[in-house]
């Protein structure tokens, strides 16, 4: 065991030294395969130098200005990137952050070089459509070794070995630890891969790729639980609520896609409490009424998959309305309420009116008393829409 990673690790830095992409990549692909076979019970790095060592290897390959080898170097560090290959103590968060940083940077640096476009001709856009196509396979390669990165933080907050760093020299202490390599992993999410995904999602839209984006988002709530409320807010803030649902709607109807839609489900359940404790004016609703939102959310969320007017017209169903039904209609609304709240106004006003409207009278024909939060709601939003349509007419 312990020879063969040494020399592993040390004939991949000596094949990084020379000028041969072909070394670099089957040096690469040989560190990958046995990074993912080794067994979890049998540590393959028994000193933290080592694993430092396998780490800097990995950062210098990312970096490589060669495309191929940049990708299968985040390929190995996605292997590399798993609980029993990095729990030596004391863990090397300071280097982790070096590996992810670089990580990062190349594929920014790669989603930002220009498509060759070329004048007229079928070829120029075949072409810029295949670099599309490599682009987004870079980008999910790199967004699900950060997604492995986000798994080990939330796995480490439950072992105390990883969590105090008694080796380090009292100078570096701050830098070194769970906490600041889970701050870090906030920063780098908020100023990397939101604006890459949202970048490349202007040119093509990848179910898989979204399903691990937001997967990432969703354990960051677990990670920075600090954070939690004043990231939900700049995600909603930021259209997250229209961009979910949107995925949803596209991708998640009749049963397919069912992984995106548990993850879609389960981002928009969390963001939404986490929004509806912030404390506001108002004072955070009670754990009482928090647990009634739960309860819906939980079972209304994963059913929906229409698109907005389906939505408003789900809303305004005056027909008799059972509860599974009822449940829905209330996630659409809290929805369409957070969404207002933080400016992100994907259906008109007139038509919110109207629906809100019908929704009301519908649980007053089936005497029905909805979650305090859901009446708040409802009453909010048709103030918002007379107050914004003052031509509506006077009902």
């Amino acid at each position: 065991g312990v020879g063969r990673i040494e020399s592993v690790v040390r004939s991949l830095q000596g094949s990084l030294r020379m000028n041969n992409t072909e070394l670099h990549k089957q040096g690469l692909l040989l560190f990958a395969e046995i990074l993912t076979r080794q067994p979890e019970e049998i540590k393959l790095f028994t000193s933290s130098a080592m694993c430092r060592d396998a780490g800097r290897a990995l950062q210098e390959a990312v970096s490589s200005p060669v495309l191929e080898v940049a990708a299968e170097a985040v390929k190995a560090i996605s292997a590399f990137l798993r609980k029993d290959h990095q729990s030596v103590p004391p863990v090397q968060y300071r280097e982790l952050r070096a590996l992810l940083e670089a990580m990062l940077s190349r594929c920014a640096d790669f989603s930002q070089t220009p498509l060759n476009r070329r004048p007229l001709g079928h070829a120029s856009n075949r072409d810029s459509e295949k670099a599309i196509l490599r682009r987004g396979k870079f980008l999910l390669s790199t967004l699900e070794g950060f997604r492995n990165a986000c798994r080990l933080a939330v796995e480490f907050q439950s072992e105390p070995s990883a969590q105090e760093n008694p080796f380090t020299a009292p100078s570096a202490e701050k830098e070194d630890t769970l906490e600041a390599f889970s701050e870090f992993l906030l920063s780098a999410c908020d100023s990397l891969c939101i604006p890459m995904v949202m970048r490349h999602s202007e040119q093509a839209t990848h179910p898989n790729l979204m399903e691990v984006f937001l997967s990432i988002l969703h354990s960051l709530f677990v990670i920075v639980p600090h954070m939690k409320e004043k990231f939900s807010k700049k995600l909603a803030s930021s259209s997250f609520i229209r961009l979910t649902l949107e995925l949803k709607a596209r991708f998640c109807g009749s049963l397919s896609h069912s992984a995106l839609n548990q993850v879609c489900s389960s981002f928009l359940y969390y963001m939404t409490l986490n929004l509806l404790s912030a404390p506001e004016k108002t004072g955070p609703p009670s754990q009482e009424e928090l647990s009634a939102v739960s309860a819906f959310l939980q079972h209304g969320l994963p059913q929906i998959s229409s698109r907005s007017p389906e939505s408003l017209a789900f809303l305004s169903d005056r027909q008799y309305v059972e509860g599974t039904a009822r449940q829905r209609q209330y996630c659409i609304l809290l929805l369409f309420y957070l969404a207002y709240i933080y400016e992100d106004r994907f259906v008109s006003e007139a038509e919110l009116f109207v629906a809100v409207q019908s929704f009301l009278l519908s649980l007053q024909d089936q005497g029905e008393r909805p979650p305090l939060v859901i009446f708040r709601a409802s009453i909010y939003l048709l103030a918002i829409c007379q107050d914004k349509d003052g031509a509506l007419d006077e009902v």
